[in-house]
């Protein structure tokens, strides 16, 4: 069975048995590794509370990744 006709089929289920569907397909990925330590998170967090010109808006955040091409 080809991807097209996979979603075609699905998109019939009910609601609650896509999201099911749905939740067994993403935790079925392989989990992303993040190199970033709780440490660092922490000191970001701290940086932001005493600075917050440090931030960045979604929008922003968006327009970044966008440019990428990610």
């Amino acid at each position: 069975m080809k991807l097209d006709e996979i979603a075609e089929e699905a998109v019939k289920l009910p609601e609650e048995e896509r999201a099911a569907l749905a939740s067994r397909l993403i935790h079925g990925l392989q989990t992303p590794v993040y190199d970033v330590s709780d440490e660092e998170v922490f000191r970001r967090i701290n940086e932001a509370e005493k600075d917050p010109s440090v931030m960045i808006s979604f929008e922003d955040l968006v327009s970044g990744i966008r440019s990428r091409g990610a």
